[in-house]
């Protein structure tokens, strides 16, 4: 059985892969820095894991369907890797307070290409590769704005990419697919995007290695869990379409 799992050389990418790596999968350790991916897999290697590297760079098109070529069988795909706006000198990368009013045209189109097109890409180039009953997994976040969480570039692009991860269930179940896509909420996670600590804000905030295990109990379930977004605690969110019906 064999993993890939894109953003895996630190945090949260990084956790996942080594506990699929623990429960039987050899894993393809998705990064675009070399030296960072490789480094990874040697981590993971020197707890007996079987790893590799493969470069994957989601605002390089052509990077992806090299990288795709590479992969001849593929069981589960987990879609980490992304940003949370464009970078800005002297900022978190995921900075809460930026007003809305703050974000430009290039903050969002950076972060729609990156987190958005590029998964689109990965994901259909790797299509001939999924195994029949391969799963496809997406990390999102909670995409409906509160006084505290409305990052405009982050949020919108993972709308996008929820909806994306609807429409391909449809497709999978419409073709009578045993194939799953679904997406993976794994809450506050203590990253270097988020500058957060793990146990901080009364024990909200997880560690990496408590986010990675409860997302990969979520990814190897026996369940059907096509087309679902799925909250770390095993939620699963039924209200996408918050009051669209009233």
């Amino acid at each position: 059985m064999k993993a890939l799992v894109t953003g895996a050389n630190k945090g949260i990418g990084f956790e996942i892969a080594r506990s699929l790596g623990k429960r039987g999968y050899d894993i393809l350790v998705g990064a675009r820095d070399e030296a960072r991916g490789r480094a990874a897999v040697e981590k993971l290697v020197a707890e007996d894991l079987q790893a590799a590297f493969i470069k994957i760079d989601l605002n390089d098109l052509d990077s992806l369907r090299e990288a795709a070529k590479r992969v001849d069988s593929l069981d589960i795909l987990v879609n980490n890797a992304g940003i949370p706006d464009s970078a800005k000198p002297g900022r978190a990368p995921l900075d809460i307070a930026k007003p809305t009013m703050d974000y430009t045209t290039e903050d969002l189109r950076t972060t729609m290409e990156t987190n958005f097109l590029g998964t689109h890409e990965l994901i259909k180039n790797l299509l001939p590769s999924l195994t029949d009953n391969a799963k496809i997994v997406n990390i999102t976040v909670p995409i409906s704005p509160t006084d505290f969480w409305h990052p405009l570039a982050y949020i919108t692009s993972k709308a996008a990419l929820n909806v994306m991860t609807l429409t391909f269930a449809y497709e999978f179940e419409k073709m009578g697919s045993h194939r799953q896509i679904f997406g993976i909420m794994p809450g506050a996670v203590a990253t270097d995007l988020n500058g957060m600590e793990a146990g901080g804000h009364g024990g909200f905030v997880k560690s990496p290695e408590a986010a990675g295990e409860l997302s990969t109990d979520i990814i190897v379930s026996d369940k059907n869990q096509n087309g679902q977004i799925i909250q770390y605690d095993g939620k699963i969110v039924t209200d996408y379409e918050i009051q669209l019906r009233g």
